[in-house]
Formats: C-alpha cells, sequence, structure tokens
C-alpha cells in the first residue's frame, strides 16, 4: 500500500507545487502592509513571565489516563524562577471530544499559573502562547443542550465558589473538576453537559481576572489560520513568511471578542456565560511581526487598541529576549511542560493499570 502512495506522490509532486506557487504569486502585497523595521535590543529592567501547557492521554477499554502539566516561568534581575503544577487523573470516555475538554483543563491551569506569577512576582510583561481571543470565542458544545433556567442554576450555585478560588491562587487547582459531585446531584439529568458548561465558565472567569489585573499581556502563535490580511485560501502568516524576508512588523488590526453561533446555516451573534459586558468591551490587536532576519514570523496578539508606538516598544522589549527570533521562556516553558507518549507509559506502568486499550491486536 505504500509503494502505490510513494508513486502517488511522485506523480502528484509538480502539479502540487505548481498550484502552491500560483496560489501565492496570485497575491498582491500592498506596501502598507508590511512594514520593514530592524528593531534595537532594548535592555530593560523588566519581569517577564511566560505560560505555556500540554496535556496527552492514553486510552484504555473503559477510561482515559490523562496528563497535564502547565508552567509559567518568570524571568527578572535575579534570575529565572516559575510557578509549575501538573495533573494525573482518569476520565470516562464521554460523547464530547476528550481533546475539548482536556483543552479546557490545561487552559485553566495555564491562566492559573501565570495569574498567580503575575500576584507573587509583581510581573511587568506576560507571555502566552497561543491565542487568548481564540480562547475567549471557542463555546462548549454541551451548552446547546442545557436549558436557560439549567445554566442560570449552574452560574447560581458555582459562581461564588469559582470567585473565592481566584482571589486564592495559593493552590492551583480545577475548581470545576472538585465539583464534580455536586453538579452529578444536583443535575443528574445533565450531569456531563452541566460539568463541561461550569468548565467553561472557569475557563473564562480565569482569562478575565488576569485580564482585570493586568494589560500588559503578549500572546504570540507560531502558527495560525486567520485570513483577517489578505482574504486568501492561504493563512496570513504563510504569505508574510513567503514574500517578507527580513525584521518588520504588519498594520496592526483591531478585533473585537463578539461570539457567534452557527444556527440553521447562519452565523448569529451570541453572549458569553459570564462576564459578557467584560469581554465584549475588549478590543484586541492583532500583528505579525520576524523579530530576526530570516526567522519565523510569529503573529502577535494584544488585550487592547495599540498604536505603532507601542507595537514597536513591545518588540524590541522581546527582541532582547529572544535568540532564533522566538521569545526563549516561551520556548523553555514549551519543552518543560510536554508530555509524550513514553511519558503516559510510565505513568500507566507507575499507577498498575493492567487494563486492555483494544490494540493490542494491532
Amino acid at each position: 500500500m505504500l509503494d502505490s502512495l510513494y508513486e502517488k506522490a511522485l506523480e502528484n509532486r509538480k502539479t502540487i507545487n505548481d498550484t502552491l506557487k500560483r496560489d501565492l504569486n496570485a497575491i498582491k502585497m500592498d506596501e502598507n502592509k508590511w512594514i520593514p523595521h530592524p528593531f534595537k535590543e532594548e535592555d530593560a529592567d523588566l519581569t517577564i513571565s511566560a505560560s505555556d501547557g500540554s496535556y496527552n492521554k492514553k486510552r484504555f477499554m473503559g477510561f482515559f489516563l490523562y496528563a497535564i502539566d502547565a508552567e509559567c516561568l518568570i524571568f527578572n534581575k535575579n534570575g529565572l524562577d516559575k510557578v509549575g503544577v501538573s495533573d494525573v487523573n482518569t476520565i470516562p470516555p464521554y460523547k464530547y471530544p476528550i481533546e475539548g475538554i482536556l483543552g479546557n483543563y490545561m487552559s485553566i491551569l495555564e491562566y492559573k499559573t501565570s495569574l498567580k506569577a503575575l500576584r507573587d512576582y509583581n510581573v511587568d510583561v506576560t507571555l502566552f502562547d497561543g491565542s487568548i481571543r481564540g480562547n475567549l470565542l471557542r463555546s462548549s458544545p454541551a451548552e446547546k443542550r442545557l436549558t436557560t433556567k439549567q445554566k442560570d442554576a449552574i452560574r447560581g450555585l458555582y459562581v461564588p465558589v469559582l470567585q473565592e478560588s481566584l482571589k486564592n491562587t495559593h493552590e492551583i487547582r480545577i475548581e470545576s473538576y472538585e465539583l464534580q459531585e455536586s453538579v452529578a446531584e444536583n443535575f443528574p439529568g445533565n450531569k456531563i453537559e452541566a460539568m463541561l458548561y461550569l468548565q467553561n465558565i472557569e475557563k473564562l472567569m480565569s482569562i478575565g481576572t488576569i485580564l482585570k489585573e493586568t494589560k500588559s499581556i503578549v500572546s504570540i502563535s507560531k502558527t495560525s489560520i486567520t485570513t483577517d490580511y489578505f482574504g486568501s485560501n492561504i493563512p496570513d502568516i504563510a504569505i508574510f513568511e513567503q514574500l517578507c524576508k527580513k525584521q518588520g512588523y504588519t498594520d496592526p488590526i483591531p478585533l473585537d471578542a463578539q461570539p457567534f453561533y452557527q444556527i440553521a446555516e447562519k452565523a448569529v451573534k451570541g453572549d458569553f456565560p459570564i462576564m459578557d459586558d467584560f469581554f465584549k468591551g475588549l478590543s484586541f490587536t492583532v500583528f505579525y511581526a520576524r523579530l530576526e532576519d530570516y526567522k519565523n514570523v510569529l503573529k502577535f496578539e494584544l488585550p487592547y487598541k495599540a498604536s505603532k508606538k507601542e507595537i514597536i516598544n513591545i518588540l524590541e522589549a522581546l527582541k532582547g529576549i529572544s535568540p532564533e527570533g522566538y521569545p526563549y521562556l516561551l520556548k523553555k516553558a514549551h519543552n518543560d511542560v510536554v508530555i509524550s507518549k513514553s511519558d503516559l507509559e510510565r505513568l500507566s506502568n507507575i499507577i498498575g493499570f493492567l487494563q486492555k486499550s483494544g490494540r493490542e491486536m494491532l
């Protein structure tokens, strides 16, 4: 079978490459979109934090074993420190995608480690891997199966508990997970949906809390599929990567945080389940930049309306801590939290799981 795939790849190689080149060549680069700028290295006396998280899972016949790791590194004149949290547990194979559930768990721990670092170390600049705006707009599919009355009841019962937990970051944990038994008791007919709805609320409240305490947040993505600049079928970041090789940045784009829901093939404006006015009042600034000639283009997101001067100041502050054109703290945090398949195997052996996964015969 592989032999025929290799033959097909050779047969289609020229056609595929020609199509990609044709699509790229058809794009007209407006000189105002990319602003060449050699960034200086600012030696600012700042306390900078950088957060990242990771999760992995192993399926057994009756459950998933999962592991989550989240870390926030803090760098200042005194050196490097960190706030970290890990979790290893099991979860049933719900009818909802397990990736979404574990992704939310990971996000909650990421934001809470950053919140603790912000409070304990008086952080000047907080770096995140990925997009806060994207996390805000990612809704829970379970929400549609709950009535308005049920949602109101969930918020009434548990939002005060979540608020209290966010006031005290001495112990970092997923509060919605700790409330599972109470949720199952109060909502027996929709216990899974209620639990996932509460999980989403905790994620949103974690984001909202840190955004209320600081606006000095820079979210950085190495990859992106958005097409806000060119409206092409090729992502913006890929176009800038190919057409602009030197240091510089793009003309920034302002974006709001308005959630939309798909109803009968139409996108309809919706509301956030918590902190609706606050989130809808946010204005994000999105732009791309290359900190080193011929190194990767990165996507940047700021949770406020930023001027070009502010953008340059931020990029020059980051350049000094970005060997190879990417912030070292984010790279180290990522490497620290990666959970491999072999890690899961070792964890499984430590716990003593002997159940079958169903793949032993392959």
